[in-house]
């Protein structure tokens, strides 16, 4: 005889076969069934401040008495074990991403879930909408824990911003007494230091950083209290501000302080705020690029190429060429950024699907933001390791610039921009030291020509 493993549970519309060693319930099933779209699910880190903020529910609707002490503490004890261990829930969020645009599916997902474990382990009746679900919707549900989640994870992403932000500044200075040529549309330009090359990098993540900490503010005021369109029905007065004084003891460690939005359906219709988030991360993920092209480049050879610095060979660059290395930290960065870029156009055109009292495509704004994070702050850390490891080679960024005709622009306050031009363009002729030229083409002696075009004194 076959053994039936599933058992039957209901729903507004009726009966569902669901797993029996399912948590969830008839809803999540349903979702299951209907959204068989790509096999993605929300993060953990989406699932862990969604049942932080069903924590948080729980103690506000005790406050507002709209809920009995004993239901109330089930299912805050049941959410904060779920916020504390996410990844041992996971198997049990199994909803596509490409489903209900409002996050219903999830919403329900998360009340059936601690509904069934109050029955389970608790032995209470804890009801998925009437009781985990009281005062709420999952119109602002899933909005509030888009910026729930985005909120600490943008705080971390900006603590990994002032390590970065070290670790180009520590460098800088250990190679401030290094000049080398500098260069504009790849070309040879006129001489800089690595600590000023180094400090326009530095001034590039610190930018990047302000405008994330930007973003950062207004994402901490929380639609929930909107319930159904921003109006409030069904929830009391005050839930609203007692949820965001339960989150902030929750997250107290982060010393984040979340906020009641003053017009809830501000962020129910629209998503914009994610948008300027995503925003503050493409400019990111633009500086990131720049930072890891420049360090490619400078690594460029070992023979034919720059080779102003050495990379750490970190692994084997060619199943067919022997002891090559290639800047593999660089090249994965790249990427990363540009898939940061790619979640951006995705994010910008859904945060402007809002139609009337909300916007239809929560879901996917929340899995890409929350992705766009993760790769930035891992490539931060990676970043780190890049800058930390690599060597200059001084020797050949010396000959570079010495034999850089380009140095000669300092003459032109002494012999004219023409004559300056001639000498330049002689030197490149011939390969020649811009020195020799410039001796027998002006009437300054070689220490003239030392003095003037002295290094140091041409940054």
């Amino acid at each position: 005889m076959k053994k039936n493993n599933n058992r039957i549970e209901s729903d507004s519309l009726g009966k569902v076969k669901v797993p029996k060693n399912a948590l969830y319930g008839a809803q999540t099933q349903r979702a299951i069934d209907n959204f068989k779209i790509s096999g993605i699910t929300f993060d953990p880190a989406f699932i862990q401040a969604l049942a932080s903020l069903k924590n948080a529910c729980a103690k506000a609707n005790l406050k507002c008495k709209t809920l009995t002490n004993s239901k109330a503490s089930c299912i805050s004890t049941i959410s904060k074990k779920i916020s504390n261990n996410p990844l041992d829930y996971i198997d049990h969020f199994p909803i596509d991403i490409f489903q209900t645009g409002s996050g219903t599916s999830t919403n329900m997902n998360m009340n059936e879930v601690i509904s069934e474990i109050a029955k389970r382990v608790h032995k209470k009746s804890i009801h998925p909408n009437d009781d985990v679900n009281m005062s709420q919707s999952s119109n602002d549900v899933i909005p509030t824990t888009i910026n729930i989640s985005t909120l600490t994870m943008s705080k971390t992403l900006s603590t990994s911003l002032n390590f970065l932000c070290e670790s180009i500044n520590m460098k800088a200075k250990s190679l401030s007494h290094i000049i080398k040529s500098g260069r504009t549309h790849l070309m040879d330009a006129v001489p800089i230091s690595f600590e000023q090359e180094l400090n326009v990098w530095e001034e590039l993540v610190r930018a990047s950083q302000a405008q994330v900490d930007l973003s950062c503010e207004e994402i901490s005021y929380l639609p929930i209290g909107g319930t159904a369109i921003g109006t409030g029905i069904n929830a009391p007065k005050m839930f609203a501000k007692n949820v965001c004084n339960e989150l902030n003891k929750i997250y107290k460690e982060l010393k984040i302080k979340f906020k009641p939005l003053l017009v809830q359906g501000e962020m129910m219709s629209s998503q914009n705020h994610v948008l300027t988030l995503s925003s503050s991360l493409i400019r990111y993920a633009s500086s990131l690029t720049k930072i890891a092209n420049d360090i490619r480049w400078m690594n460029s050879g070992p023979i034919s190429g720059l080779s102003e610095i050495s990379l750490k060979p970190l692994q084997p660059g060619s199943s067919i060429m022997p002891g090559k290395i290639n800047p593999v930290i660089s090249e994965s960065i790249l990427m990363a950024a540009a898939h940061v870029n790619g979640n951006h156009v995705t994010i910008m055109q859904a945060t402007s699907s809002g139609s009337f009292q909300l916007n239809t495509m929560l879901p996917v704004i929340a899995h890409n933001i929350i992705e766009s994070l993760y790769l930035m702050i891992n490539c931060t850390f990676s970043m780190i390791q890049l800058i930390d490891s690599f060597s200059v080679n001084e020797d050949k960024v010396k000959d570079n610039l010495f034999r850089n005709p380009i140095i000669a622009t300092k003459l032109n306050q002494v012999i004219g921009y023409d004559l300056a031009s001639k000498i330049v363009k002689e030197a490149y002729k011939t390969n020649s030291p811009i020195f020799d030229i410039a001796e027998k083409m002006t009437s300054l002696t070689k220490s003239e020509l030392i003095k003037i075009l002295d290094p140091k004194k041409l940054i």
